[in-house]
C-alpha cells in the first residue's frame, strides 16, 4: 500500500491513557503509530467518534498530549476497536514533543524509518 500522508508515523505499540472530556476514568489504549499528523490508536471499548474532539493521551508519566482529532477511519475486531485519527487541534509544541518523545523512548524506531527502502 502506497503512504499517502504528508507527515511520518513511527509505529510504536506504546500503552497510554485516552481522557475524554468528562468521563470519570481514563481509558487504557495502545498507541499503535504516532506522528505529528496524527494517531493510531486501539482499544477495547467502541467510542463515538465525537469523543476524539477534545482529549488528553497520557504517553509515559512526563509527556500528555491534549488534541483534538476527527476519526479518519475505525476497524472493530472480537479483541479491540482501532482509530485512525487526523489531528485538526494541536499545539505546534506538541506536535514537535511528538517527535522529541519518539527520538527519546524510541530511537530504534527513527533508525529503521531512516534507513527504510535503502
Amino acid at each position: 500500500m502506497d503512504e499517502r500522508r504528508s507527515m511520518p508515523r513511527w509505529q510504536i505499540n506504546q500503552e497510554a491513557e485516552l481522557k475524554i472530556e468528562n468521563a470519570f476514568r481514563a481509558i487504557p489504549c495502545v498507541v499503535e503509530d504516532i506522528g505529528p499528523g496524527g494517531i493510531r490508536i486501539s482499544l477495547k471499548r467502541n467510542l463515538f467518534d465525537d469523543v476524539f474532539s477534545n482529549f488528553k493521551l497520557a504517553l509515559s508519566g512526563d509527556f500528555e498530549l491534549n488534541a483534538g482529532a476527527q476519526v479518519v477511519w475505525h476497524d472493530q475486531t472480537s479483541e479491540k476497536n482501532i482509530y485512525g485519527l487526523s489531528f485538526n487541534r494541536i499545539e505546534d509544541s506538541t506536535r514537535s514533543r511528538i517527535g522529541q518523545f519518539i527520538q527519546e523512548k524510541f530511537p530504534d524506531v527513527l533508525v529503521r524509518q531512516w534507513w527504510k527502502g535503502a
